[in-house]
């Protein structure tokens, strides 16, 4: 058999074991992500309903102080700054996510006015804060649930093309390693047979006597 029928083999046998390898590889980052993707649906979800709370709030408190004090009073009252963000950084299996996101509202000025102005104004920051640590949690989620896309797609990819491509190229070449043999056998006992001394007819009879 010619040495490069068996190098062949040899080098589609390891890349076939590297290909399978990296299934299982692909097959456990995926039930990895999977499960940090679903945990960040399900904190998303609860940090969507209690920043669904707090607008509510929020908006039942801005319309009593707008009967009792007028939302010019409403407006001189929102804080001098903007509300700044924090976030936190997640990580799964190589990808990096916003894990928590936490806003800083900054306090405003005292400007007098009723108790629903403050109320108001307490109910607007905490719906600041929910909308944060709800941006912070959707948007980990999305970019945590690309990853698994990819991840299944790869996986499919090895799985479906590259690994029965190479289960292919591995059968053609073994099947042409086996045709190689039998004619290689077939070639050696063509070469023994014309090595035998052939018996003529009178050593057959034991000759005339």
């Amino acid at each position: 058999m010619p040495d490069v029928g068996r190098a062949a083999r040899l080098r589609v046998q390891r890349q076939l074991a590297v290909a399978r390898h990296g299934v299982d590889m692909l097959e456990r980052k995926q039930r990895i992500i999977a499960a940090e993707h679903e945990r960040l649906l399900l904190g998303a979800d609860h940090l969507q309903q209690a920043w669904e709370r707090a607008a509510r709030d929020a908006a039942v408190w801005a319309d009593r102080a707008a009967a009792l004090d007028g939302w010019p009073a409403i407006e001189a009252a929102a804080p001098s700054g903007a509300a700044t963000m924090r976030a936190e950084a997640g990580h799964v299996m190589g990808v990096e996510f916003t894990d928590a996101g936490e806003a800083t509202v900054p306090e405003r000025l005292p400007s007098g006015g009723s108790s629903a102005l403050e109320l108001a104004a307490e109910a607007m920051a905490e719906a600041v804060r929910a909308a944060a640590a709800y941006a912070a949690a959707r948007r980990a989620s999305t970019t945590v649930e690309a990853e698994l896309v990819a991840t299944r797609t790869r996986r499919r990819a090895v799985e479906h093309r590259w690994i029965p491509r190479l289960e292919g190229e591995l059968a053609r070449i073994e099947g042409a390693l086996e045709e190689l043999e039998r004619e290689e056998n077939l070639r050696v006992r063509w070469a023994l047979d014309a090595r035998r001394p052939r018996r003529t007819a009178g050593s057959r009879t034991g000759g005339a006597g």
